[in-house]
């Protein structure tokens, strides 16, 4: 109920869709004086955010959260890797893998396979689609991998997960990990915040690691004209802030580590 909810609420809801129904309630209602309040400030909003950098210092401020580190931990016992690398719609449809930019989780997935070559790796990736139609993540991950000849007899498949609190629901139900392990959790570097706080509240520790960035990390209060660019970022930050807010919320995001109970019962 959850995932159908977040999805209805987010398509409506998403930052361009509400200023297209701020300016249209504005149009419709132009000769009532509220009408033309809505109107001019859903105009001058649509503006701002196209040409200053508001989705980009949002997304600073999240991908800053956890700088990626050159000292990785000598010696771990697992790798987790979060799916929505790839477009399963897309891949499945022209029988061909369609990565998306969040590739960099696979090709880092790849990279600390062979600097720690005895650490499980776990990826998590079911059908994130509304109507679960598009096939799992697994799936696809697993055939590109095969085609490049990797071994993929060393990766955990977890395929029915469908958001970041299923991520670690379903893993956790696969390998069980114990309080004295030591897991990289490898995701992109502006949703690391939301999934490891989802990780660690539930009382699975993990150390965060920042696969793939959108930004070069520095803030910036100079306009530009980037407008689809600006959207994009904007979007990207806004859906982290509020799938943070809508977890914590709902105590996806335990608020009190105190107050973890073993969700496998």
């Amino acid at each position: 109920m959850f995932f159908m909810i977040a999805k209805i609420f987010w398509s409506l809801f998403q930052p361009l869709t509400v200023l297209a129904l701020w300016i249209m309630i504005g149009l419709c209602f132009f000769k009532f004086r509220f009408g033309r309040l809505f109107l001019i400030s859903g105009c001058s909003l649509f503006l701002a955010f196209g040409v200053l950098p508001v989705g980009q210092n949002l997304l600073v401020y999240l991908e800053n959260t956890f700088v990626s580190s050159r000292m990785l931990p000598s010696d771990i016992d697992g790798i987790i890797v979060l799916g929505g690398s790839m477009d399963t719609g897309l891949s499945f449809a022209h029988e061909q893998v369609q990565l998306n930019e969040n590739a960099e989780r696979i090709t880092e997935m790849i990279r600390l396979s062979y600097i720690y070559p005895k650490a499980k790796i776990v990826f998590t990736g079911g059908d994130g689609s509304e109507g679960q139609t598009s096939g799992k993540e697994s799936i696809v991950l697993r055939s590109l991998l095969n085609n490049l000849e990797y071994d993929t007899s060393r990766i955990i498949f977890e395929s029915e997960s469908r958001d970041t609190f299923e991520n670690y629901l379903f893993s956790k139900r696969l390998v069980h990990p114990q309080a004295e392990e030591k897991w990289l959790l490898v995701s992109s570097a502006f949703h690391l915040p939301r999934a490891s706080a989802v990780f660690s509240s539930n009382g699975w520790n993990v150390i965060p690691y920042p696969a793939g960035f959108l930004t070069k990390g520095q803030y910036s209060l100079m306009p530009n004209l980037d407008v689809l660019g600006n959207y994009y970022k904007l979007q990207v930050a806004v859906r982290e802030i509020v799938g943070i807010i809508a977890y914590t919320l709902t105590e996806r995001i335990k608020p009190d580590a105190s107050d973890v109970q073993d969700v496998d019962d």
